[in-house]
């Protein structure tokens, strides 16, 4: 009976101990990730290599970047200092109640119809059970290409105030969204289709919309609640 305990007590200390170093690798690449030329982005202590475009909005606690609330829903968005190309963005998030945001990539700030505004085209990240959009809602469920392209409702996978993983890829005219392991939605942007898909959306006034080869990545804050960590990208050819 005493061996039985002391062994229970050891495999707790060793669950514990193995949990502990997990944790302590958060923002980290490892050497395999890193030979494989993986960068991060956020380094879990610092604000570097971002910029926040209303001057605040965030903080960074217990190893994540995460939006601060706001009751009058202010926009308060923080965007990359460096541009990519055909890349591969991982990262991971936490929905919280009635989260609604995003993550935008190939943003640019010079479209002629809106000069000065940062836009690209964006993995929505929503609250589903609390947020609802009056309007073309299937078209923004988590995953999906925001306002375009509704991400695969049965490979779609979402975890509640757990941490979720999501992968954009960017490889040319085609791009791809996973969530949790899952592709959920691939496009080609060069097809008339997608044209077409653009045309049909709000951005239908902005010459040229998705269509960049480079651009910056912006994570939203819309006044609701939302958290990122591991967020980390590397070139492909």
């Amino acid at each position: 009976m005493k061996y039985l305990k002391f062994y229970t007590h050891m495999v707790l200390l060793q669950f514990v101990f193995v949990f502990a170093c997990q944790a302590q690798q958060q923002n980290q690449l490892t050497t395999k990730e890193k030979d494989a030329g993986w960068h991060l982005l956020f380094d879990g202590r610092t604000f570097d290599g971002w910029k926040m475009l209303n001057g605040s909005g965030w903080i960074i606690k217990d190893g994540a970047l995460t939006a601060v609330s706001s009751p009058a829903h202010t926009q308060s968005d923080i965007i990359t200092t460096d541009q990519f190309e055909d890349f591969e963005l991982v990262f991971e998030f936490k929905v919280y109640k009635n989260t609604n945001s995003g993550v935008k990539y190939l943003v640019t700030n010079d479209f002629p119809q809106q000069r000065g505004a940062f836009l690209g085209l964006e993995y929505q990240i929503l609250d589903e059970a609390n947020f609802v959009y009056p309007e073309r809602g299937n078209l923004r469920t988590t995953a999906s290409l925001y306002d375009l392209i509704p991400a695969n409702p049965v490979k779609q996978v979402l975890l509640k105030e757990r941490w979720n993983t999501a992968k954009i890829q960017v490889k040319g005219k085609l791009i791809r969204h996973w969530l949790n392991g899952k592709q959920v939605v691939s496009y080609d942007r060069s097809t008339a289709a997608f044209a077409q898909l653009v045309r049909d959306s709000k951005y239908k006034e902005l010459s040229n919309f998705g269509q960049v080869k480079k651009g910056r990545f912006l994570l939203q804050n819309e006044g609701s609640p939302v958290s990122f960590r591991n967020i980390k990208v590397r070139q492909i050819n």
